[in-house]
């Protein structure tokens, strides 16, 4: 079997194949000159191959479940390595023309993953998921429900002590000195603007609940671009805004919900099951951290994230950082102690033309 360097996503599997140092044709992608891996040259040398196998390895064939496997949840091997990994760049028939040389070279992979159906038993071993799921034997959504409309401070539905070991990989250092933006519509105070000090974060009593903190709790929500922080508030046409500019005068660590997924499954030896059970609970909270608000929802849809900034600052976390709704290449900080900055400018604008986007419902 021949594959390339541009037939992955993974940056380790890539890393593995560059590794190799040769180059050539790829059979399966069609690239003519690039980094290559040939099992007959390299299959003793590199990882390449038991790095793939270590996922093909947890799907069991259909004829192999226990009979109370749920039959919607029973795929083919390219549908679910498309669907479950971002392992794989080709579509799926170039995916399953590298899983059968992987397969065809293998001593142990069985060939019935090619033609039957397969499924991952330990999805469904409530035993299984009870210690080694974050959310134990729970969904997201049933969690969300249950947060929301049943009990909202006493639950046993998420696994704290396996999510804080699975959150520090998630960990990052942001040194003094970096700048980051706020912005409020400052209309009632006319061109003037607001003064630097009302550009901080409100005081506990007044604090609305947002994204990061619920009512009540101050928290100071910046971004790393000044025009993000007028989408974020939502500024109109002709609006006045004031944007301040803060600088870090201490060094923060902040939970970076922006890479708590699409991290690679070969960068640790954590167990292949345990990290793809774990990898989609955090896909949906990264899901809905990113997930738009119009002004009628309720409060009560922050709930969720609310609950997981406040296990951040419950684990020593000064902040967390997620992706901005309106602006996918920016990113917003909610910064639970405003000390570790200070505000060193800031500035009246007037809101001009607005580029508005619509989608046909």
């Amino acid at each position: 079997m021949i594959c390339c360097i541009d037939c992955f996503n993974d940056k380790e599997v890539k890393a593995a194949i560059e590794m190799i140092g040769h180059r050539g044709k790829c059979p399966i992608c069609g690239e003519l000159d690039t980094w290559i891996y040939d099992s007959d040259l390299d299959g003793d040398e590199s990882t390449v191959e038991d790095m793939l196998g270590s996922i093909i390895e947890i799907y069991v064939p259909e004829s192999e479940l226990p009979c109370t496997y749920p039959s919607s949840d029973k795929k083919t091997i390219t549908e679910r390595l498309c669907d479950e990994w971002s392992i794989f760049s080709g579509s799926p028939d170039k995916v399953i023309e590298i899983v059968k040389g992987i397969v065809d070279n293998s001593l142990f992979l069985s060939e019935k993953i090619l033609i039957e159906p397969v499924g991952i038993p330990q999805l469904y071993d409530e035993e299984y998921l009870l210690k080694y799921s974050i959310m134990r034997s729970h969904t997201w959504e049933e969690f969300k429900k249950s947060l929301r409309n049943v009990n909202r401070f006493h639950n046993d539905f998420i696994n704290l002590e396996l999510l804080s070991e699975i959150l520090k990989v998630a960990k990052i250092t942001i040194p003094v000195g970096e700048r980051f933006y706020r912005a409020r519509v400052s209309n009632e105070k006319g061109s003037a603007g607001f003064t630097r000090k009302e550009m901080w974060a409100p005081p506990d009593d007044i604090a609305s609940a947002g994204r990061a903190n619920s009512k009540g709790q101050s928290c100071l929500y910046l971004s790393n671009r000044k025009k993000t922080t007028v989408k974020e508030i939502r500024a109109h046409a002709f609006d006045y805004v004031t944007i301040a500019t803060f600088k870090l005068i201490r060094e923060i660590n902040v939970l970076d919900l922006c890479s708590i997924t699409h991290n690679s499954p070969f960068y640790t030896d954590t167990d292949k099951v345990d990290f793809l059970i774990n990898e989609q609970i955090l896909r949906a909270i990264e899901r809905d951290l990113a997930k738009p608000m119009s002004r009628w929802d309720s409060e009560l849809d922050y709930l969720p994230t609310q609950y997981i900034s406040d296990f951040a600052k419950f684990c020593g976390y000064d902040g967390v950082r997620y992706y901005s709704t309106f602006d996918r290449d920016a990113y917003n900080i909610a910064l639970f102690d405003s000390s570790a900055c200070s505000c060193t400018y800031h500035r009246n604008f007037l809101v001009g033309d607005l580029d508005y986007k619509m989608s046909a419902l």
